[in-house]
């Protein structure tokens, strides 16, 4: 990391104190005694819980729910102390807190509190120099989010990364190892996924324990708010994933299980999945009329926008949670406390629904009191049409949607394509409403995985060169070199398709969305379709130096700086003005072109124009309808190797350009 990042006004505030509340509150259901013991964790050499100080609560004057203590009243020693809850006097099975802002691990989890002049304090932190003067952060038309599973962002060096298959990524070897080089790429948003303190070790963390501070094994609160903070000194948007839809082993089991959690689906009918975790309660509220799980859910967020800046959320699970007035409270409730503490910066909530009813997005007569339920949201059809057009498989039958339909309604949203009906869904009003993206954390599906994995599996077995598998694949990645002339072309051919996938991509009418690993075209070390081994798979970052993986990556650099500095990229305009007279027919010509206008007329300056060959075919010349006249202006962004400028013939407004196969090329007028 740079110096840059450590500045004198850092070093000047970092002793300014945040206030806490003395307060410590839990809820719990009929208990006849709840008492508070602690230790300071400096007493670690003599570690013995059954002999701590142990403190009685009383019930909350303000609401019979909750049992609470105020520490500024027990004359606490300076100090930082660990501490956990009992309950009915059952000494031999303490409960942690739910509300834990800081957690210590050693024989079981508790929180932590600090004590400093007989009052509660959290450590230090300062946010003073967190935007400098030339820095903002994008609006919600101008983002790209690069999606980051922390346990994927680190792997070892040297000869030992031969021998890595578990991702340990933690907060500060992102900070130290990766965010230069995001910064680099130009990416201006990054989603975390889940980061709040779960009880799965080695996956993505969709099991969350405790929802108010940061995984133990990824770092301390303070590791994730300096991130935050050089992501912001960078110019990058964080947002973090929430599960709201179940939790495991949380602390509200044991303390208040009949008003958080469910004990069968089937109270709530429509719920999804648990995934052997616990559903919470979200439609009926508890004998005072309050909804306690709801309750839980606005007050993380609202803790976790004031005291570690979070610029938005993607909410899992949408479609499991199956409450659009819950969630659509949530989003005003984020939305207000984001804008209270930070009036001039942008937000946004995205939800993860995998029946993609995108009417939640917008004021409809069905959602409750016909509002949106949420800002944005994942467009499954985007990725799953993409693949299809690359590969081919985007086929018709009479009757249905025509084919030049398909790819309109795939780069513009006007429309979503529904694969199992074989028609159109409504689709997006505005770019921010959408998420397009090509390859997911969710890889497991054979259409899921890592979009080289699937090109080029897919090409190795068409061409009759291998079955494609994980091995093989990896295999001829890592020795290309010593390969036959047929496979290194197929390397090759995968390669072209992952740069052009991203090109369609980043210049649709959406919001895009990278994983970690696909900018320079990553594939799959271990087995995807195995559900444990699929989020244990990091980065092999040394992939990237590879010639053909680094030109990738080169080419997304240079797509994301057009991405975030072209206007017209930030508007919902787009003109399809060609498409190959065969493209309907299922064997046919794929060729297509489509302009980002600007809102102007077409054949203006400043605006974007995408030329498509989605195909096998190689075309050294091919004639295509060209409106602009400044020519001399025109320049193309990451040009592919194999390529020829194009010619522009002005007595008949015509263009010839070379197509090698697979190939997308834009330009900027």
């Amino acid at each position: 990391m740079t110096t840059s990042l450590i500045t004198k006004s850092t070093i000047t505030n970092i002793a300014v104190e945040n206030k806490t509340s003395s307060i410590m509150r839990i809820p719990v259901e009929n208990a006849q005694s709840v008492e508070m013991r602690f230790a300071l964790l400096c007493a670690r050499d003599c570690f013995d819980p059954l002999n701590w100080v142990s403190i009685p609560m009383r019930m909350s004057g303000e609401d019979s729910h909750f049992f609470e203590l105020d520490l500024e009243t027990q004359t606490l020693a300076d100090g930082s102390y660990e501490y956990e809850f009992v309950i009915n006097g059952n000494i031999h099975k303490p409960v942690a807190d739910p509300y834990a802002e800081e957690i210590t691990r050693f024989g079981g989890y508790r929180g932590v509190f600090h004590i400093k002049n007989g009052k509660r304090w959290q450590q230090p932190f300062s946010w003073d120099d967190e935007l400098p003067e030339n820095i903002n952060l994008a609006n919600n038309n101008e983002i790209i989010i690069y999606e980051m599973p922390l346990r994927w962002m680190s792997s070892p060096a040297g000869e030992t990364a031969k021998l890595r298959q578990i991702g340990l990524g933690t907060f500060d070897k992102v900070i130290f190892e990766r965010l230069n080089e995001l910064a680099e790429l130009g990416i201006n948003a990054i989603e975390l996924l889940p980061t709040q303190d779960s009880a799965d070790t080695l996956n993505w963390g969709y099991g969350t324990r405790f929802f108010f501070t940061t995984d133990f094994d990824m770092g301390a609160p303070v590791d994730l708010k300096f991130f935050i903070k050089c992501c912001h000194q960078k110019g990058i948007r964080v947002f973090l994933d929430i599960v709201m839809n179940h939790a495991r082993e949380c602390p509200l089991e044991a303390l208040a299980e009949n008003n958080y959690f469910l004990h069968d689906r089937d109270e709530e009918p429509g719920r999804g999945e648990d995934y052997g975790a616990r559903l919470f309660r979200f439609r009926q509220a508890d004998a005072n009329g309050v909804h306690r799980a709801r309750d839980f859910h606005y007050q993380a967020a609202e803790f976790w926008i004031q005291n570690y800046r979070i610029d938005g959320f993607r909410i899992d699970e949408f479609r499991g949670i199956d409450n659009w007035e819950f969630i659509q409270s949530f989003t005003k409730k984020a939305t207000d406390a984001f804008k209270a503490c930070f009036p001039d910066r942008p937000f946004l909530v995205i939800a993860e629904d995998s029946w993609r009813r995108t009417e939640i997005v917008k004021n409809e007569t069905n959602n409750p009191d016909g509002q949106k339920v949420v800002d944005s949201m994942w467009n499954f059809a985007f990725r799953d049409e993409l693949r299809r057009l690359m590969r081919n498989d985007l086929q018709t039958q009479w009757g249905q949607p025509s084919r030049h339909e398909r790819i309109k309604a795939m780069v513009a949203g006007w429309q979503t394509w529904d694969d199992m009906s074989k028609s159109f869904k409504p689709g997006f009003e505005d770019m921010a409403q959408a998420v397009n993206y090509i390859t997911s954390h969710d890889v497991e599906k054979h259409h899921e995985q890592r979009y080289f994995s699937f090109c080029i599996g897919s090409l190795l077995r068409e061409r009759n060169l291998s079955d494609g598998n994980l091995d093989a694949i990896k295999y001829f990645v890592d020795n290309i070199n010593n390969q036959s002339h047929e496979i290194q072309q197929t390397y090759n051919d995968a390669l072209q398709m992952s740069r052009s996938a991203q090109a369609l991509l980043l210049t649709s009418v959406a919001i895009p969305m990278i994983l970690a690993g696909e900018e320079f075209a990553d594939c799959h070390d271990l087995d995807n379709s195995d559900w444990r081994l699929k989020m244990s798979d990091p980065i092999d970052w040394h992939r990237k130096e590879y010639s053909g993986h680094n030109a990738v990556w080169h080419s997304v650099r240079e797509l994301i700086q057009l991405r975030k500095s072209h206007a017209a990229l930030h508007r919902n305009e787009i003109d399809f003005f060609y498409f190959h007279p065969g493209i309907d027919e299922n064997n046919g010509e794929r060729i297509f072109a489509f302009c980002r206008t600007d809102d102007k007329p077409l054949g203006s300056s400043g605006q974007v124009v995408v030329i498509a060959n989605p195909s096998h075919k190689n075309y050294p010349v091919f004639d295509l309808p060209w409106v602009w006249n400044n020519n001399e202006n025109i320049d193309e962004i990451a040009a592919p190797i194999n390529h020829s400028e194009f010619e522009f013939r002005s007595n008949d407004s015509w263009a010839s350009i070379s197509l090698a196969p697979f190939q997308v090329r834009v330009f900027k007028t």
